[in-house]
Order: structure tokens, then C-alpha cells, then sequence
């Protein structure tokens, strides 16, 4: 998306970025938030107050244009600053991403198929000794998914949990006190391979993410506040129990036991 902010509306941002850190702000010889908004300006900076005052000014312009264009984002947009030359327009280019549409295709049909030609051993062909058998029928089933099913992931996604990757990667490393370098070295790669790495692990990933969601919507498979309640009840410590009941964190309990039940569907087929 490419968003203009006419240069007044850029100016009532900052207006309001200066009367907002001005409440905060204290300097010697007047009380806290009675400084004047001129010496507030001059102390902290005009860029720094044009910096703050993006999100004032950006937000409800992204939210007007993703309505008008009937967007629905699933991730924080990306955003890039084009111009933001005082006394004329700004202009940012921001990055969003949609849930992708999913054509399953004839996913019963080819989970079935998978699941008998696994069933099948092989003259010669003995099964790993040390493999789980209801692990190793779901990666065939999640195999015969992807085969069957068509679906582009949008590049902002895999982005976002190639650097989500890398990050948790860096903390472990950290706390470990192994040197990123030293890490690379050790394992003969460049950080551009460790990228691509996590990229396809990435894509596979929210491959069978939307697949799965989508198999759930197409058999009308769902989740209750009872089966919800359930695991949460589990939980041996109090603390966790109660912070489990956050909307965020039953709705991410809830797409769990989603997703197990739609595994347990397709492996039953």
C-alpha cells in the first residue's frame, strides 16, 4: 500500500506528539508538565518529535485505506518511509499480508491413498527401528496435503519467521555464550544459509498452518469454551492457570486443539 498524509494532518501529529511529551517531560525551574511547549521542542528535538509522532499520524491513515480496500491483515505491516520532508506530504510504502486462499483438491482421496501405501511394507524395506509409528503417519498425511493442495504464502510471512528464527537462535546461542560467528564457523555455514534454511522450514510450516485451518472450516470442525476450560484446568500451577484465561491465550489453546482434532480427523479417514 502507498499511503500520502497531506502535510497538515502531519502537523496536527506532531502538534499532538509535543503536547503529549510536554505532560511527561521536566526541566529545572518548573513543575512537571508546565514546561512551555517551545523549550520542550527546542530540548528534545524536532526530528525526534516527527520520529514519535509517525504512529499518531500513520495509524488511523492504514486503518482507513485497509477498509477501503477490504484488507484483513494477519501480521504487523512493514513499514517504509518514502519522504517525510517537512512542509510537504508524507508518503510511506507499508507491507501487509492476507490469509492466502487454499485449494484443497481432493485431499480425503489422497490422504487415504498415502496412508494405504504406507501401511505397505516393502519386500527389503524394513520400518526404523527407532521411528514412532503415528509420527511417521503424519508427516505422510502432511505430505499427501501439500502434494494435493495449491496455496502461495506470502513472502512478508516467511520473513517474519525466518527473523522470529534467527532471533531465537541468537538468544540461545547467548545464553550459552557462544558467539554468533564462532556458531557459524562451527557449523561451516553463512548467515544467508542459515536464512534459507529457515525459510523452507518456514514455508512448509505455514503451508500446513493455512492447509490444516482450512481442512477445519471445510469440515466444520470447532473448539468450545468446555474443551478450552479442559486443558486449561490441567495446568498444575495457579499462576498459569489464571493467566491462561487472557483472550489471547485461549484463543492459542483453542487453534491447538484445533489443529490436533483436524490431525486426528485425516489420520482416521
Amino acid at each position: 500500500l502507498t499511503i500520502t498524509i497531506p502535510w497538515e494532518d502531519v502537523q496536527k501529529g506532531y502538534k499532538a506528539t509535543l503536547q503529549s511529551i510536554a505532560t511527561e517531560i521536566e526541566m529545572p525551574g518548573f513543575r512537571k508538565g508546565k514546561v512551555p511547549t517551545k523549550m520542550v521542542e527546542e530540548k528534545v528535538g524536532k526530528t525526534k518529535i516527527y520520529e514519535e509522532s509517525v504512529s499518531k499520524i500513520l495509524s488511523p491513515a492504514y486503518a482507513a485505506e485497509l477498509k477501503k480496500q477490504n484488507i484483513h491483515p494477519i501480521v504487523e505491516p512493514h513499514v517504509h518511509a518514502k519522504s517525510m520532508e517537512e512542509g510537504k506530504d508524507w508518503v510511506f510504502e507499508i507491507e501487509t499480508a492476507q490469509t492466502p486462499e487454499v485449494t484443497l483438491g481432493e485431499y480425503r482421496e489422497a490422504v487415504k491413498t498415502a496412508k494405504a501405501k504406507h501401511a505397505i511394507i516393502l519386500p527389503g524395506k524394513e520400518p526404523k527401528k527407532d521411528a514412532d509409528p503415528e509420527e511417521e503417519k503424519i508427516k505422510v498425511v502432511f505430505q499427501a496435503l501439500l502434494e494435493v493442495t495449491k496455496l502461495k504464502i506470502p513472502e512478508l510471512l516467511i520473513r517474519y519467521e525466518v527473523n522470529r528464527s534467527l532471533s531465537r537462535l541468537a538468544e540461545q546461542l547467548e545464553r550459552m555464550k557462544i558467539p554468533f560467528e564462532d556458531y557459524l564457523k562451527s557449523t561451516n555455514k553463512k548467515i544467508e544459509d542459515l536464512r534459507q534454511e529457515y525459510a523452507l522450514q518456514a514455508l512448509t510450516s505455514l503451508q500446513l498452518e493455512f492447509v490444516l485451518s482450512e481442512i477445519a472450516k471445510q469440515e466444520k470442525l470447532e473448539v468450545g469454551d468446555a474443551e478450552i476450560d479442559a486443558i486449561i484446568a490441567t495446568f498444575p500451577d495457579e499462576k498459569l492457570r489464571a493467566s491462561s484465561q487472557s483472550a489471547g491465550q485461549r484463543a492459542y489453546i483453542g487453534s491447538t486443539l484445533l489443529r490436533r482434532k483436524t490431525v486426528e480427523m485425516l489420520l482416521a479417514l
